[in-house]
């Protein structure tokens, strides 16, 4: 459970960074005019907080085969897209009645779920190459060390 509380932290935390830019470019695009107040700094965490959510919720922390890992990917993508639209149209402060606004949302969603999945990747590649050059130095100082001892 606590890798799982870990992993949904790190999502978390990428999410607010990306939802925050994504939330930039399309207030940019589509009103650019409007200003709001400090709440309106509450809407990524509420957004990344939706979009952790999977982590905490999915299945069981076992391997999974390359589809039901797509699979899960898809489910995961199509809750997100969910609730955040749900939101998105129970909001007055959202222009949900223009068709591109909503278009422009969908399409954020993705785009920041699989910046996140690359950031996530880059991380773990990071962690996995530091594990494994820790492991060949330990591998190699027992061998020196077996080999000293004869």
């Amino acid at each position: 459970m606590k890798d799982r509380l870990n992993e949904a932290l790190k999502t978390y935390l990428i999410l607010v960074t990306l939802i925050t830019i994504l939330m930039f470019v399309l207030g940019t695009l589509f009103d650019s005019g409007r200003t709001f107040g400090y709440d309106a700094y509450l809407s990524p965490l509420i957004y990344a907080a939706i979009g952790s959510l999977p982590n905490l919720l999915l299945g069981p922390d076992k391997e999974l085969s390359v589809k039901a890992l797509l699979i899960r990917r898809l489910f995961e993508l199509i809750f997100i897209e969910a609730c955040v639209l749900v939101i998105a149209f129970s909001v007055s402060s959202i222009p949900t009645e223009r068709t591109s606004v909503v278009a422009g949302i969908a399409a954020g969603i993705v785009v920041v779920y699989i910046l996140t999945l690359a950031v996530e990747y880059i991380i773990e590649l990071g962690n996995s190459k530091k594990l494994n050059e820790a492991l060949y130095r330990y591998q190699n100082t027992d061998v020196e060390f077996i080999t000293k001892r004869r």
